[in-house]
């Protein structure tokens, strides 16, 4: 259980400053450490809630959450992260996988080149993408919190404030999915000194995570978003990899091509925008 707790805190801070809950890179871990995958869930979807929960509370009283926006997100991703957990239980698990890895290749993307938009096209713009935020963690039994990164950086240009919105989502979102699946999964047997040292690390690992991301430069912050998210990518991807023999032969190469070829695209953009000279990478 020391271990398991440890190995939340660490991970929550360095998800905190980036303003996504950890769940995503804690559930695999917490099956590899003996876990059923329900019981992970469960724990990584509690972690998030409490991690995000204290840094969307430290984020809102130095007022970088604009509740407006996140309230365009939010309540469409809130209708349907049921569909998308219904539904999660209908089709194959790597078909979520490729488009949760297409969707965070487009949010590396927008990171390095973030591109502001206003007026009616903001709102059709980020309510669409808060109800697929909503539908992937739904898929997923995660946050989905690379979706709503992508929607606030067509909002704002401060990575801090991208940061801080996001969480104040991906803690509705989180919340939401962790309700969903106890009221449609059976019971699930967690130990109570497990789910509560999980929790707890997850609160102090949202705490340190805004405390360090307040304290470094706008860039640090978008600099730990791109490593996160690049980092995910790559988890994913290997559990694509991985599900050789688990799908048909057909699957598998559909599966595998798609994310190669996501992956072709995103490269190619790039150096279209570097030759260009045109944009220059926030990051960079």
């Amino acid at each position: 259980m020391i271990g398991i707790a440890i190995l939340t805190y660490i991970l929550a801070s360095l998800f905190a400053i980036a303003g996504m809950g950890a769940a995503g890179v804690l559930i695999p871990n917490y099956i590899t450490l003996g876990l059923s995958v329900h019981a992970a869930m469960f724990l990584g979807l509690g972690q998030n809630t409490a991690e995000l929960t204290v840094a969307t509370a430290m984020n809102s009283r130095r007022g970088l959450v604009e509740w407006r926006k996140v309230a365009m997100i939010l309540l469409p991703a809130i209708f349907f992260v049921p569909v998308g957990a219904y539904i999660n239980l209908k089709i194959p698990r790597v078909l979520v996988l490729v488009a949760f890895d297409l969707f965070l290749l487009f949010a590396l993307y927008r990171m390095l080149f973030p591109r502001n938009i206003k007026g009616e096209r903001a709102e059709v713009t980020t309510a669409a993408l808060g109800a697929l935020e909503g539908f992937i963690a739904g898929l997923i039994g995660m946050d989905a919190a690379p979706i709503a990164l992508i929607a606030f950086a067509y909002l704002f240009d401060n990575p801090k404030k991208i940061s801080a919105n996001t969480a104040a989502t991906a803690l509705g979102v989180s919340t939401t999915a962790l309700l969903t699946y106890y009221i449609m999964l059976p019971s699930v047997p967690i130990e109570t000194g497990t789910l509560i040292g999980v929790v707890t690390a997850g609160f102090l690992g949202g705490i340190t995570g805004v405390f360090l991301m307040h304290r470094v430069k706008p860039n640090y912050v978008r600099y730990t978003i791109l490593a996160i998210l690049g980092l995910a990518f790559i988890e994913v991807l290997t559990k694509i990899v991985a599900s050789a023999g688990q799908v048909s032969e057909g699957l598998y190469a559909l599966s595998v091509g798609t994310v190669a070829l996501g992956a072709l695209a995103f490269l190619l953009a790039l150096v279209v925008k570097f030759l260009r000279g045109g944009t220059k990478a926030s990051a960079l």
